[in-house]
């Protein structure tokens, strides 16, 4: 006689449980007033990861993780506490008892950004005689006192930290250590920045170096402010594409229109599974845009192939562009599809920016850019009646 198993709670809803908002209070000494799923993430052989916000009632916004353990969240959490206690690791300081805690009922672990076992470069953040070490390892002088803010964090993958001392302030980007990928793109980063010239139509952060033991590459600050859009900022940001894709770094590797169609297939996957009324609606467009990315023929040239507005920082008509990581050889509509699909979903006007774009085969990477961000977002706190516009325009620009 078989024995039936108690039903676990699936990742879709396992964050909007009521002991979820308990726990999220004890964490952050206040109830939340709301909780709002900003993103989801599907790392593979590890749990699919929430990233939420929840509203406190004091008007602030805090940001916490969720991975998704519906048969150990407790076991799991008491297991990542010990991890991250490991001197190796370096992050004990920031584990008190409201950092980390398994939610059975929603089947969920719950932490605070800034605590990953796989980043031990975090411990710059915990521990202020290290980080002043490090400062003094990079640039050969002793900084004084450092302080260290979170920037930025994507579980188990990276985190962005900012350094700043009395000699000015510059950028930590941590990557796990298991693997050679942080060093490879520094790498990459670094042959990008010994082709451009000065003065040039393109600023990228300066690469000042690398410590590996803890998977971190150091840069210097970008200047500049968020362009509006308007026709002058446009046409600096459109200077700025065509720079990036007139140089000629060695050894990028290549992402192809069946590449970006592989990835609208596994993100078709999983609406498939999980939000199938939305997989019935979009399939169709996807089909097609994915067999007209399978044929394309573009001459490849050098590509962020993650651009998008909060990427770019423009300082005396100059356009800088940030996070390199995804740097690859692509058809040259790619950039320029993706971050118009990108203003539109911001409700931007492209006009001023579609002006200055002359690439043959910007309309169909928008329209793919539009269609994998309508199912990145079927997986958020994001209104059903945005992934219709998403979906709609994607539809339109294909008459």
């Amino acid at each position: 006689m078989s024995v039936l198993s108690k039903p676990q709670p699936s990742f879709v809803n396992a964050w909007q449980n009521p002991q979820v908002f308990n726990v999220v209070g004890h964490m952050f000494g206040q109830h939340p007033q709301t909780i709002t799923l900003e993103r989801t993430h599907f790392p593979g052989k590890r749990p699919v990861q929430l990233v939420l916000q929840a509203e406190m009632s004091d008007g602030s916004h805090k940001s916490l993780f969720a991975e998704h353990c519906p048969e150990s969240a407790h076991a799991d959490a008491d297991r990542i506490r010990v991890s991250l206690s490991k001197s190796r690791n370096g992050q004990k300081p920031g584990l008190d008892d409201r950092a980390i805690h398994g939610v059975e009922a929603a089947g969920l672990v719950l932490r605070r950004p800034g605590l990953d076992e796989r980043l031990p470069g975090l411990r710059l953040l915990y521990d202020a005689a290290f980080a002043r070490g490090t400062y003094q390892a990079v640039f050969g002088r002793d900084p004084g006192d450092v302080a260290v803010d979170l920037v930025a964090h994507r579980l188990g993958k990276r985190a962005v930290l900012r350094m700043t001392s009395l000699d000015g302030t510059f950028y930590v980007r941590l990557r796990a250590i298991k693997s050679t990928d942080g060093q490879d793109r520094l790498a990459r980063h670094r042959a990008l920045w010994n082709r451009l010239s000065e003065p040039s139509d393109l600023r990228i952060p300066a690469p000042l170096g690398a410590i590996p033991e803890i998977g971190a590459s150091i840069f210097g600050a970008l200047p500049g402010a968020a362009p509006d859009f308007d026709t002058v900022d446009s046409a600096a940001t459109a200077r700025a594409i065509a720079t990036l894709q007139a140089l000629d770094p060695a050894d990028l590797p290549v992402h192809s229109g069946a590449d970006e169609a592989r990835i609208l297939s596994d993100w078709m996957d999983r609406c498939q599974r999980w939000r199938p009324e939305l997989a019935a609606r979009i399939a169709a467009p996807v089909a097609r845009v994915s067999a007209a990315l399978e044929q394309t023929t573009a001459a490849m040239r050098p590509c962020h192939r993650d651009l998008h507005e909060k990427q770019i920082l423009v300082a005396d008509g100059v356009a800088g562009l940030l996070d390199f990581d995804t740097l690859c050889l692509s058809d040259p509509a790619l950039d320029a599809g993706n971050l118009l699909a990108h203003l539109f979903l911001a409700r931007v006007d492209e006009a001023p920016l579609r002006s200055h774009l002359h690439q043959p085969g910007i309309a169909l990477w928008r329209r793919a850019a539009l269609l994998r961000l309508a199912m990145i977002y079927a997986f958020t706190s994001t209104p059903d009646t945005m992934l219709d516009r998403l979906i709609v325009e994607a539809s339109y620009a294909e008459d």
